[in-house]
């Protein structure tokens, strides 16, 4: 099998240890596959390096790295024949365990060697595809204020950071797959798969192969109660009030305010939004 490994040579060490990755890649050359290494650089993303694969045909594109380098590979591969496989290398690695594999490195690529292939689901608003999740409302304005800092648009990111501060519960109107649901709250949350941030399991029920998304609200909840819950939920602890769920595989959501919204932290917009599941968008090696 002819694969495209790319690397993220600043990828986190979550679950790797030093020497992984030559391990693993060891393991799937004496298993067959024919790789070429290639890694991520600032002017070369692994989104430029999956489009690559796919235009010149290799069998398969496997991830050495975090959400943040297997996400836009994932995307770029989307349609195409070419199969994705995950080494994971992050910090959080969200979507390798959203998908159930395993995330140590080595025991990952083993698992590849198997080349068991099954499609996975996609998300897609305002014509960005997503794996992880939607955020509308509070989270928003936090990882607004975080990519205004990262550029260094200061004034843009306080502005920011004092919506969030005075952001409070807003009546919105969630539409699954046609039926109107209302709720007064802070924060609505959209998912393709089950994690959350540092892998906090806010939709345990989601899957990533069934051709829904799962939507959770919390209504009526403050920003203080908003975030003990989330603190709760990492810590593994049981929810003093549980959140209102719902599936579907296309959600709208609506306000009489712009809230903004964000895919996996990148602001893409103010509501109103739609959310539509990509159905078996992708070929994963699980």
């Amino acid at each position: 099998m002819r694969a495209l490994l790319i690397v993220n040579p600043a990828a986190g060490k979550r679950t790797a240890a030093d020497g992984d990755l030559d391990r693993a890649t060891q393991l799937l050359r004496d298993a067959g596959f024919d790789l070429e290494r290639v890694e991520t650089t600032e002017d070369t993303t692994s989104a430029d390096l999956a489009r690559r694969a796919t235009r010149e045909s290799y069998d398969a594109c496997i991830v050495a790295g975090g959400d943040g380098t297997v996400a836009p590979a994932a995307a770029a591969l989307i349609g195409s024949k070419t199969v994705l496989g995950i080494l994971p290398f992050g910090s959080v690695m969200n979507i390798a365990h959203g998908l159930g594999l395993t995330l140590e490195p080595v025991e990952a690529a083993r698992r590849i060697t198997r080349q068991r292939v099954h499609a996975i689901d996609a998300g897609e608003v305002n014509g960005e595809v997503f794996f992880e999740i939607v955020g509308v409302g509070l989270d928003a304005e936090m990882f607004g204020a975080a990519r205004h800092a990262e550029r260094g648009s200061w004034r843009d990111a306080f502005d920011r950071l004092r919506r969030w501060a005075t952001h409070g519960t807003h009546a919105v109107r969630v539409i699954v797959d046609g039926e109107t649901h209302r709720h007064r709250a802070m924060q609505v949350l959209v998912f393709n798969g089950p994690y959350y941030g540092w892998s906090i399991p806010l939709a345990p029920a989601a899957r990533m192969d069934d051709g829904k998304l799962d939507v959770v609200v919390f209504p009526r909840l403050g920003r203080l109660a908003l975030i003990r819950a989330l603190v709760m939920l990492w810590r593994r602890r049981r929810l003093p009030v549980a959140p209102v769920r719902y599936t579907g595989s296309e959600i709208r959501v609506e306000a009489d305010q712009p809230l903004s919204v964000h895919v996996d932290g990148r602001i893409v917009g103010a509501l109103p939004v739609t959310v539509r599941c990509r159905h078996a968008a992708l070929r994963v090696f699980l």
